[in-house]
């Protein structure tokens, strides 16, 4: 792989900076579905909002490929050609998503902006990674990267919901445009189109085993989402996409095994911290979605989508602080496992404040806290996890260890949990509810006060109990897994110290 400028020798370092800052933060935010809309663009479309997580979990399964096939594109196309594409891909599949009211076209539309990003993505990835540090050292450059992208990520669906709350969700896209079309005309006036000494053609990569992992994912992606709206235990159709999705997969492993140039080398899993990172990055799931946060929040405190945004900027600063402990950490080559440990501590506190704090009473403000503490102990995980996974690995094997640590960390983690959460918490708030309900009839004196607005009262009571309980047992776990990594940590610096 040839690494080469980005820009023309004529353009001033005081605009290059500037120029691959937007472009960073646009290619990075430009994810064709927000969490913010989607709720708004299921009432106007009169559908589930089902299929819009589905594209949000499609979004990072395109990212996850394109990493996986994205170093084939680097040997064959220049750094103009693929900035050029992946911001026009972005455009045009955004302009899908804001325009069509078909639920299948969004989500493939949002399978293809994830694909297409990473082209666009690793081009200005590369200059930021020689910026920052001449010997490409991504301890570095990674806390840059997840402040931006977390950061920017939880702005934008700030902002893309204010537009669509007081105006049209539809409106909401159109600063979307204007900030890919400006990063384009920088492409085409400022960016070098640097000619390949090698071009390595395209015809001996395995097209058909990136199609069969696709198949795989996105059926996966279609059961764990609507298992709450069909029934996984009665639905024919989720059992069909689970099956499909287990066969699609075993053909993908076969072929991959078989294949003189494989899409994704299987060797990287005979790789003990590549295994370790993914697996934290799967466990990173249970604790990283909002579900029972969302729930308290909208169906209890009342709050609406904009609000609900406000309270998810709270972790903002825990971000930056989390990102400027792990560069002074790195800095000093202190031990990174200390922070996998205080990353998912901070998690079990996360949830242990929320256990103790739900109720009518709650405020606005005092989501600040938690939130902060979650948003430090997201940044200490993807940051160090990250590290971990692509350690003392070469360029091609980075490339592709990342593909799959994307499909770890934001689909079969969190996206995958976030859908178990969805039905269980939607399950035990029905049961909770039956209860409540058997309890109170005509003659109890607490019924007949309330009167008509009993039945509210009661859901706000089942939803308070089951996001209780299911919190609490997200709190268990969590001190039993940090029991776990206490018990690795001084098992392996016992072990250490008897070996030497």
């Amino acid at each position: 792989m040839e690494l080469l400028d980005l820009f023309h020798k004529w353009v001033p370092l005081y605009l290059r900076l500037p120029v691959l800052f937007l472009m960073f933060f646009v290619i990075l935010i430009a994810n064709g579905v927000f969490v913010g809309n989607s709720n708004e663009i299921s009432n106007d479309l009169g559908v589930y909002a089902e299929p819009f997580t589905e594209a949000y979990n499609a979004l990072y399964i395109g990212m996850g490929l394109g990493l996986i096939f994205h170093y084939r594109l680097k040997l064959r196309f220049t750094n103009k050609q693929l900035l050029t594409y992946g911001l026009t891909m972005q455009l045009i599949m955004n302009v899908v998503c804001s325009t069509t009211s078909n639920t299948t076209v969004f989500v493939a539309a949002c399978l293809i902006i994830g694909f297409a990003k990473i082209s666009a993505l690793i081009e200005v990835y590369i200059i930021w990674m020689v910026i920052w540090s001449k010997k490409l050292d991504s301890s570095r450059m990674y806390p840059f990267v997840y402040f931006t992208a977390l950061s920017g990520i939880y702005f934008m669906n700030w902002v893309t919901t204010w537009l669509a709350y007081n105006y049209n969700w539809r409106i909401s896209y159109i600063s979307i445009f204007i900030l890919i079309l400006i990063c384009l005309l920088f492409t085409i006036t400022l960016v070098e189109n640097n000619k390949l000494k090698n071009r390595i053609p395209l015809y001996q990569v395995d097209y058909f085993g990136l199609a069969l992992l696709a198949a795989s994912l996105m059926l996966l992606n279609y059961a764990i989402v609507n298992g709450k709206v069909e029934d996984w235990s009665a639905s024919k159709l989720i059992f069909a996409a689970f099956f499909g999705s287990a066969i699609s997969f075993l053909f993908f492993l076969k072929r991959q095994l078989n294949l003189k140039r494989p899409l994704f080398d299987l060797n990287l899993f005979k790789i003990g911290h590549f295994r370790r990172g993914l697996l934290y990055f799967i466990i990173l799931g249970v604790f990283l979605p909002g579900t029972f946060q969302s729930a308290f929040s909208g169906g209890i405190l009342q709050y609406d989508m904009v609000t609900n945004m406000v309270v998810s900027l709270y972790m903002i600063p825990g971000i930056l602080a989390g990102c400027i402990i792990c560069f002074i950490w790195y800095y000093y080559k202190h031990d990174p496992e200390i922070l996998i440990f205080f990353g998912f501590l901070s998690f079990v506190i996360h949830h242990l404040i929320l256990y103790n704090s739900f109720g009518n009473s709650f405020s606005m403000v005092q989501f600040a806290w938690p939130s902060a503490i979650k948003g430090f102990g997201t940044a200490l995980i993807y940051i160090t996890v990250g590290l971990m996974t692509t350690k003392e690995m070469k360029l091609n094997q980075v490339i592709s260890a990342a593909g799959a640590m994307i499909l770890a960390r934001s689909f079969i983690g969190s996206g995958i949990f976030t859908s178990l959460y969805s039905y269980f918490f939607y399950e035990q708030r029905i049961r909770h509810l039956s209860s409540l309900a058997e309890l109170r009839d005509g003659t109890d004196p607490f019924v007949r006060q309330l009167g008509s607005g009993v039945y509210i009262k009661l859901q706000e009571q089942a939803t308070l109990t089951a996001a209780k309980e299911l919190t609490g047992l997200i709190v268990i776990f969590g001190i039993i897994w940090l029991l776990f990594l206490l018990a690795r940590f001084w098992y392996k610096k016992i072990y250490t110290r008897f070996a030497l």
